[in-house]
């Protein structure tokens, strides 16, 4: 029998590789082993939402918040899996959550906004991009979110200094190449 760490390993590679059934299938075979082992669950659930199966990542994430309780990455996977399922009250709770602890979190600003924005609230989104990018100058999908966003606003000037932005982000990582 493999140990829970080696089926663990390999359902990250399986995710990594889009391969999300036979990632969900090493995942559960570790967590016959362990099956209150936290990283598996988390990771379960992420391989969950990524195959489209919310309900069951909904739950094995739910089981990781009663057995680590709350953490910042994991309101953020669960406000993802809220978003993804068209619960844009359950997301939103979760990012401000999320950012109640831990503040300087642009990942979740992103999401934020990106709940904001889809609700039709544009000032809010454009606050929570702003706060995104103001945290990680170089966070590319922010810039590019608040840039639709000052479309909507009717802001030309910001809008042009975004697209500026992702120009210069997108030159300077082709340079990295």
């Amino acid at each position: 029998m493999e140990k829970p760490e080696t089926l663990n390993l390999r359902g990250m590679e399986l995710t990594e590789a889009g391969r999300y059934e036979k990632a969900i299938e090493a995942f559960s075979q570790a967590l016959e082993q362990e099956p209150r082992n936290a990283g598996i669950l988390y990771n379960r659930g992420e391989a969950l939402r990524r195959a489209g199966r919310l309900g069951e990542a909904r739950a094995d994430l739910e089981a990781v918040l009663a057995v680590e309780g709350e953490a910042p990455d994991l309101l953020l996977a669960l406000g993802l899996v809220a978003y993804e399922g068209d619960d844009y009250d359950g997301a939103e709770a979760r990012y401000e959550r999320a950012l109640v602890l831990k503040e300087a979190f642009p990942e979740a600003w992103n999401d934020l906004g990106v709940v904001r924005f889809r609700r039709g609230d544009y000032k809010g989104a454009r606050a929570a991009f702003e706060k995104a990018v103001a945290l990680d100058p170089k966070y590319g999908e922010a810039w590019l979110n608040l840039r639709d966003t000052y479309d909507e606003l009717g802001l030309k000037a910001e809008y042009a200094a975004a697209s500026a932005n992702l120009r210069a982000l997108k030159a300077s990582d082709d340079d990295e190449e």
